[in-house]
């Protein structure tokens, strides 16, 4: 498994970045040459300790702003001054940015200045977690001003490593939304499978990995860690003597009522609850649309009741009675699809479009193009998730456990093993033609 480069070196550095080293805004070249890109720095209005450099105004922009709000947003709850008390800097590095020919990845390291540290990063544009990282470094220098708050200098022993990984991730994913709610879901499936980890292997990750799975996985159980202690005004409490804990000699961080072992994997059963009153899985989400599709009305009071289903609906007489039907099986539908597993959204989309153009249009032409269209995509869906069912069994029968303590390496040594096969077509093989579609896909 590739691991992600230490966010901050454990033991702080001393100076600032020496010669031929990353080159801050302030010492560049008053006149750039021709060739050199137009690199600038800015400074985030609200909070002057905040500084962006790349020649992409637009990026520096966002980046400000992206500081602006998590400070809003993270000062009330950490219970923080209006002044940023550690500097950040963050450098962009474009395509035609001389800085990119020596540093091809993400990076961040701590600098003391006596009384005060600054924390510099820096990263390509093109990078996909840019966002990720970049909040990451504000929410790391944020903590510092917490769990620092009593130290007046810094040197090579300050021990940065005091700020834990789980609350730097926690509190970052807390400050973002999760529209398809895959937090909720990975905690979901880890409590059916009895596979959730200990309070204490969360409190005691170092690195955030760098891999999709593993790191995603990570996160949704430090988000859910923090989202315990600062979900109830009682608990917002002991979470701020536990910060202060640190800070203060005084305080014994021992006797705070941190969650236990018991508490957390309540909290776990207990967030798999609320989850499921967010989102369906997809299995529910399947069951729910398999027991709405059938349509019941009746032409009149006295008249024999008559049933539908949704794919052959656009066949019967538009009577006032059935399109009352079908206006309340758009709430229906509507309903549903704000609750339902993130790959069935389209497929109810077409759905209540359809019945809207039945309702709306004489023509009904439009209304069974779009219910033909709803019918190919269940069921392709309904294949794919076949297949994919295929694959996580036969991935569950064959890992070793152990072989393997980690609960992904069976993972990554089917995966490896499916690459080796590939280029190998000797035995064709339908299963294994599956299982490599849905990993290529995956």
């Amino acid at each position: 498994m590739r691991r992600r480069a230490p966010l901050i070196a454990t033991l702080m550095f001393t100076g600032f970045f020496a010669a031929g080293a990353p080159v801050g805004a302030q010492d560049a070249p008053t006149t750039p040459a021709p060739d050199t890109p137009a690199i600038s720095t800015s400074t985030c209005p609200a909070y002057p300790q905040v500084t962006c450099t790349s020649s992409d105004a637009l990026a520096c922009a966002d980046t400000v702003q992206l500081a602006a709000d998590t400070r809003d947003r993270l000062g009330p709850l950490l219970k923080l001054g209006p002044t940023w008390r550690f500097a950040v800097h963050i450098h962009i590095m474009t395509p035609d940015d001389p800085l990119s020919a020596q540093i091809d990845r993400e990076a961040a390291a701590a600098f003391s200045r006596g009384t005060t540290m600054r924390l510099e990063a820096v990263l390509p544009s093109s990078d996909p977690n840019a966002r990720e990282f970049i909040q990451r470094q504000f929410v790391t220098a944020i903590l510092w001003e917490k769990f620092f708050a009593s130290t007046t200098s810094f040197d090579k022993n300050t021990r940065l490593d005091v700020v834990p990984l789980w609350l730097i991730e926690g509190l970052r994913e807390w400050l973002n939304d999760d529209p398809e709610h895959n937090r909720a879901s990975i905690v979901r499936r880890a409590v059916q499978s009895q596979s959730a980890p200990t309070l204490a292997e969360v409190t005691g990750w170092h690195e955030l990995s760098d891999d999709r799975l593993l790191g995603l996985w990570q996160r949704a159980f430090c988000y859910y860690l923090v989202e315990s202690l600062v979900q109830q005004s009682d608990r917002q409490e002991d979470f701020q003597q536990w910060l202060a804990g640190f800070s203060d000699p005084k305080l014994s961080t021992a006797q705070l009522h941190f969650p236990t072992e018991a508490a957390w994997q309540r909290e776990l059963a207990d967030a798999t609850g609320r989850s499921r009153d967010i989102v369906y899985t997809w299995a529910e989400t399947s069951s729910e649309l398999a027991s709405v599709e059938t349509i019941t009305f009746a032409a009149s009071k006295n008249a024999k009741v008559q049933t539908c289903t949704l794919d052959t609906v656009a066949a019967l007489p538009r009577t006032p009675i059935l399109l009352e039907a079908l206006q309340e099986r758009i709430f229906i539908l509507t309903e549903l699809e704000l609750r339902a597993h993130p790959s069935w959204h389209s497929i109810l989309e077409l759905y209540r479009s359809a019945l809207t153009a039945l309702i709306d249009d004489n023509n009904s032409d439009h209304a069974k193009r779009l219910l033909q269209e709803a019918r190919r995509q269940r069921v392709a869906e309904t294949a794919y998730h076949e297949k994919l069912l295929d694959y996580l069994n036969w991935f569950e029968v064959t890992r070793d456990y152990a072989d393997n303590p980690s609960r992904f390496r069976a993972y990554f040594d089917t995966a490896g093993e499916m690459e080796r096969v590939e280029a190998d077509p000797a035995h064709p093989n339908p299963i294994r033609a599956n299982l490599l579609q849905i990993e290529s896909e995956l």
